[in-house]
């Protein structure tokens, strides 16, 4: 387990991050998601040693490893953390073959030389790199030295492993299976992971947790399904992709919440201590239900309302699709659903938002 405590740390009055706490729990893979320059990277460098924080303390299996407790300071050295790190730039032994940097660590461990062979087989096996086994790093993509340096890190099974974009660099075609393998694998290791990443996708599929992070701080904290369903502030609804409006909570409504949205008035379900209060609604674009329009069954009670749709771009299976409803509102679309529908750029269309499906909070930022 990790516990960060009101972590802050500057680089020449800058600060990155500021007051940062955090727990990753035992056996977790925790995905830090967010865009770059939010202080993912120098979070874990915090945490591995390589830097020191300006104030709080970093604990991990709840022993203080950085940090202050009364007048003592403690910073034990990365090498006593007991931590494996896959840096965004692998960083291999040039002089050594590939088989040589997978099993460097594992010497230290007093194995025998057939156990350290079938280890190191093993994992290039697990890469895909066993033909590569005596190639130089220089003799390999990018991708390949990036594989090999997660091999480095994982062969002494650490009992915490700290990743930094560690996909990016492999080849897009076998990116996607990779991820699926590197997962299993770290199941099957039993250790505790955190997963730096600005790829939503890529969190998704990695992660038990994300954490969110905006400036210096992080935003929300969940697993991925409570963060799409409820994000907690405009800038994770924003950045996730999802459709975000500010109003204000009018009344309540046959045990609904009456908001008005841009001269709109919607019913969501939430609590009636919102009503008067400036509020944000959040509605994930593969919640919007569409049909053919039908006038006589417009309700405005009912989140039942008339759009035009504007732009439509076809994404593999799916079409992102804006419709104007009195404000522009971004749906994604299954293609047959387009096609039985027989959509267009143009078509009137009607819009049904569920209010169960609405998420609701107060806006504090105004």
């Amino acid at each position: 387990m990790i516990q960060i405590n009101h972590l802050t740390k500057s680089f020449d009055q800058k600060i990155v991050l500021k007051n940062l706490s955090l727990q990753v729990n035992d056996k977790e893979i925790l995905c830090l998601l967010g865009p770059n320059g939010c202080g993912k990277t120098t979070l874990l460098n915090l945490i591995a040693g390589l830097i020191p924080q300006d104030s709080g303390n970093i604990y991990i299996n709840n022993i203080l490893v950085s940090g202050q407790t009364g007048q003592k300071k403690i910073n034990l050295k990365p090498s006593e953390r007991k931590i494996g790190y896959v840096f965004q730039t692998a960083s291999l032994f040039p002089h050594m073959r590939v088989e040589d940097n997978i099993a460097y660590g594992l010497r230290s461990l007093h194995l025998t030389s057939s156990e350290i062979r079938t280890r190191t087989n093993n994992l290039l096996d697990f890469i895909g790199l066993r033909e590569y086994a005596k190639y130089y790093p220089h003799q390999l993509s990018g991708g390949q030295k990036q594989r090999t340096a997660i091999a480095r890190s994982i062969a002494t099974e650490p009992k915490i492993l700290l990743l930094d974009e560690p996909v990016s660099a492999v080849d897009p075609q076998l990116r996607e299976s990779f991820r699926l393998e590197l997962k299993n694998h770290l199941r099957r290791l039993e250790i505790t992971v955190i997963y730096v990443t600005h790829n939503l996708s890529e969190a998704c599929v990695m992660a038990d947790r994300i954490a969110i992070m905006g400036k210096n701080h992080i935003e929300q904290i969940g697993t991925p399904t409570e963060i799409f369903d409820k994000p907690t502030s405009s800038y994770v609804a924003k950045f996730l992709g999802i459709n975000t409006y500010t109003g204000k909570a009018l009344r309540a409504y046959n045990g609904l919440l009456e908001v008005e949205l841009q001269g709109i008035h919607l019913y969501v379900t939430a609590s009636p201590d919102l009503i008067g209060k400036n509020i944000v609604v959040t509605l994930k674009p593969e919640d919007i239900i569409l049909s053919k329009l039908n006038p006589s069954s417009l309700n405005k009670s009912n989140n039942s309302i008339e759009g035009t749709i504007t732009e439509m771009t076809q994404m593999r299976s799916t079409a992102q699709t804006i419709i104007n409803i009195g404000f522009p509102l971004n749906a994604r679309l299954q293609m047959n659903t387009i096609k039985k529908l027989g959509l267009s750029i143009g078509d009137k269309i009607q819009v049904y938002l569920d209010p169960q499906i609405l998420n609701i909070f107060e806006d504090t930022d105004n």
